[in-house]
């Protein structure tokens, strides 16, 4: 599997100094279901057709960021693709360019075998709430944990989160075991209302980085991880790789 710098994920995010979040982004995550022996086909139309598109399109200002991950570990949806804009509206535009650009470049049966490729799909879109990635660390897998929560909640949610969990992952990024995080706060789709992406280049240390994580949680402060256990109305994980020319 090709390995992938940080780089391409500060093109999706656009991390703030320290830590401490910028200008208002949105993410813009679309899911697909394509089935296992159409990956590679899959992935060499993305390269060969959808990058170079991408690559203008971002270049042209249109979109501020993108990326493609595929499945590893979790749910029912093999590829996540994602854009990044600051303005809502850009990504109408986005998406009636990158369609027609990308038709053009490429055959009508190639289209029209990629979107019968297509088993299951939907969208969501998230504002970015937080950033804080290690600059040119490599990433070799990006773990999504999704959580549902009571919106009565939000504020203790929140404070948990940035002012006794956050500071145990960077405890865990300064040991090495993380390459960083992104919070990313609900904005439509979707039945879960809070995300967070991490970061890591082995996969020895996720284990290592969540037991740290939580075991400095619940030692530290037991009262507020009670508290997290008994606000997270459902969850998920799922872990990402890059993709790769050739699929998995």
């Amino acid at each position: 599997m090709r390995r992938t710098t940080l780089f391409l994920a500060l093109l999706l995010f656009c991390p703030a100094l320290d830590g401490v979040a910028q200008e208002a982004a949105h993410v813009y995550e679309a899911y697909y279901k394509v089935k296992i022996g159409d990956l590679p086909e899959w992935n060499n139309y993305y390269f060969e057709h959808a990058v170079p598109v991408l690559e203008q399109l971002q270049s042209e200002g249109i979109i501020e960021g993108w990326n493609q991950w595929q499945h590893m570990t979790g749910g029912e949806y093999n590829i996540r693709f994602a854009i990044r804009a600051f303005d809502w509206a850009a990504y109408d535009t986005f998406w009636a360019e990158y369609l027609a650009r990308t038709a053009a470049a490429s055959s009508g049966a190639e289209t029209e075998r990629i979107m019968r490729m297509i088993q299951g799909h939907y969208d969501e879109v998230w504002d970015i709430g937080y950033v804080d990635l290690s600059e040119g660390a490599e990433t070799a897998y990006m773990y999504a944990s999704t959580y549902q929560f009571n919106f009565a909640d939000t504020e203790e949610w929140n404070r948990i989160w940035m002012d006794v969990v956050g500071p145990n992952i960077s405890a865990a990024r300064d040991e090495g075991l993380v390459n960083g995080w992104v919070v990313l706060n609900h904005n439509t789709g979707g039945t879960h209302n809070f995300k967070v992406l991490y970061m890591f280049d082995e996969w020895d240390h996720i284990d290592d980085f969540f037991e740290r994580v939580l075991g400095s949680m619940a030692e530290a402060n037991p009262e507020d991880a009670q508290k997290f256990g008994q606000m997270v109305v459902s969850h998920d994980d799922i872990i990402w790789v890059p993709t790769t020319s050739g699929g998995m």
